[in-house]
């Protein structure tokens, strides 16, 4: 993980105050820029397979990012819970910031 809070930290960058690592005292988005050792991309197998993982036990209305960086790629992901989104496709970025819905059982 490299972004968790960044209310705590102080920094204001990309979506400045209105990302989910910064509103409502922050901590609710995570980026990840590396997986199992390597960098990922958002459309990377790695990205995919935690995407996939991690889609059923999410809230109704929680977010992934890169969805553009999949499209390029030809990549087409189906999720039931996640709400995908465009951002830079250095990282994978998933949030709670925008749902109030608890984790399902799996």
């Amino acid at each position: 993980m490299s972004d968790i809070n960044r209310k705590c930290t102080g920094q204001i960058e990309g979506a400045g105050t209105a990302s989910s690592h910064y509103f409502n005292g922050g901590g609710l988005a995570v980026d990840f820029y590396r997986l199992n050792g390597q960098g990922v991309t958002g459309a990377d197998g790695n990205s995919i397979r935690l995407i996939t993982a991690l889609d059923p036990v999410m809230p109704a209305g929680a977010r992934v990012g890169q969805v553009a960086c999949r499209a390029e790629a030809g990549i087409t992901i189906s999720t039931s819970h996640f709400t995908q989104f465009d951002d830079t496709c250095n990282h994978l970025h998933i949030d709670v910031g925008f749902t109030d819905g608890q984790l399902s059982a799996r």
